[in-house]
């Protein structure tokens, strides 16, 4: 029996010291870049990031240390990533860090390509969907909601880039550039980027579009953030993200007059002809090592907490914007909670640029609340949210929201293939009440 015990301890110890992060939740944005962010920050962080994320572990102890940060995820800070479990490169070529494999060495410079595609799918929308107020589908059928290409690459972990096109944009197909970036990395303390990127505002918006627990980021979060403008941004990270920062300077956004609708993304192609200049900034923090990529615990990770704060104010050729919002994120054993808030406001210029149907100045508020679990770790999770948006706080009228989501995502091969399956119930607060609930199944591959 003592032999026997003996053996038994021995093998608990060699397990504990040969897998002592395997389960970790791969780096990435705060976003989520998203621009993920790109889309995200982490991401854009569309990151995003994107962040998301906002917004993998490590290649074999022999390939070249990775970029710290994911390509596809333009808007995401750097940080690098956690060791991958002990011959998971080998026996599982599509296994946990397989992103971090993938990228071609060419003397100082990696590269690595970025691709987005998801199709939906919808067996039932309600009667009154309608695109233009934020619903995912108007009619039964389907739809090419993202198809993303592009390239990521890192100069001896002293100069970034990456470009992406949207190659299913508007009603069209139409392409786009969704990022187009290039920054000095030297130091994490102050890395600096200029081009197209994800504005550093809000959790979910700079987490990136392929890294959310629901095939859509939140409808508040749609409506309010800008996500990707032209611009320079710098931020700047420390001891593994216990505190971050970003700020930037860019042209001046630019919204709809249909609150749902949100702001355009524009390169500027011809400058900046119509607007004016625009500044953003966001503090955050995550005390125990970075949350990683995904809003859900995909690996079923240790107790860790991630906060932010940030803040926008676009002085623009027809309308003053301006806006805030705060995070927090948890991920606990496979389980995630994630909390927001948001409050804009829009007032018209006397005399705008650009034609306008706004009249007064408006003030908006939104909060979001969301929480899942992953029941089998990189496999199969559920989640469900919680949306309360008021467009015009002065008024009530059926643009006051409450949006409840609930869906489940399996996850073919690791993050790269999964499938997700949302219902949505979206009641109107004030007003006439819609009939615009919608079921969505998404198939999505993410590089």
């Amino acid at each position: 029996m003592r032999h026997l015990a003996g053996v038994a301890g021995g093998a608990a110890v060699l397990l504990a010291l040969s897998t002592p992060r395997a389960q970790e939740p791969e780096p990435g944005a705060d976003e989520p870049a998203g621009a993920r962010p790109a889309d995200a920050q982490g991401g854009a962080v569309e990151s995003t990031g994107e962040p998301e994320s906002a917004p993998e572990t490590a290649a074999r102890p022999e390939a070249p240390e990775p970029p710290r940060e994911r390509p596809a995820r333009a808007a995401a800070a750097a940080v690098p990533p956690a060791p991958a479990a002990p011959g998971a490169a080998r026996d599982e070529p599509l296994g946990p860090g397989f992103r971090e494999r993938m990228r071609l060495a060419l003397g100082p410079l990696e590269v690595a390509p970025i691709a987005l595609i998801a199709l939906q799918a919808a067996p039932y929308v309600g009667d009154d969907a309608l695109s233009q107020a934020g619903d995912s589908a108007e009619q039964p059928g389907f739809r090419l909601r993202r198809v993303r290409a592009g390239l990521y690459g890192d100069v001896a972990g002293l100069v970034r880039f990456a470009i992406s096109t949207d190659l299913a944009g508007g009603d069209e197909g139409t392409a786009r550039i969704h990022e187009a970036w290039g920054g000095v990395t030297a130091m994490p303390a102050l890395e600096v980027y200029a081009g197209a990127r994800t504005v550093p505002f809000s959790r979910s918006a700079m987490t990136g579009a392929g890294d959310g627990s629901l095939t859509e980021r939140p409808l508040a979060v749609r409506a309010i953030a800008p996500f990707t403008q032209v611009g320079i941004q710098a931020e700047g990270h420390f001891q593994d993200r216990a505190f971050s920062y970003h700020a930037g300077v860019y042209n001046a956004f630019q919204r709809s007059d249909q609150f749902y609708t949100g702001h355009s993304e524009s390169v500027a192609p011809l400058g900046n002809r119509f607007e004016g200049i625009a500044v953003a900034g966001r503090i955050a923090t995550e005390p125990q090592g970075p949350l990683g990529r995904t809003i859900q615990d995909v690996a079923h990770s240790p107790f860790r907490m991630g906060a932010g704060a940030d803040g926008f104010f676009s002085d623009g050729g027809a309308r003053t914007l301006y806006g805030a919002s705060a995070d927090v994120l948890l991920h606990a054993s496979g389980l995630h909670a994630l909390g927001e808030v948001l409050w804009t406001g829009a007032s018209p210029k006397s005399v705008p640029t650009q034609p306008i149907a706004q009249v007064t100045s408006v003030t908006s508020l939104a909060l979001v609340l969301e929480a899942g679990y992953m029941i089998v770790a990189r496999k199969l999770g559920v989640s469900g949210r919680v949306e309360w948006i008021d467009p015009n706080v002065d008024v009530e009228d059926e643009g006051d929201n409450l949006v409840l989501t609930g869906g489940v995502s399996y996850h073919a091969v690791d993050d790269l293939v999964k499938a997700q399956l949302d219902y949505t119930h979206r009641e109107e607060l004030g007003g006439l009440s819609l009939s615009n609930d919608a079921l969505i199944l998404q198939l999505q591959l993410s590089l």
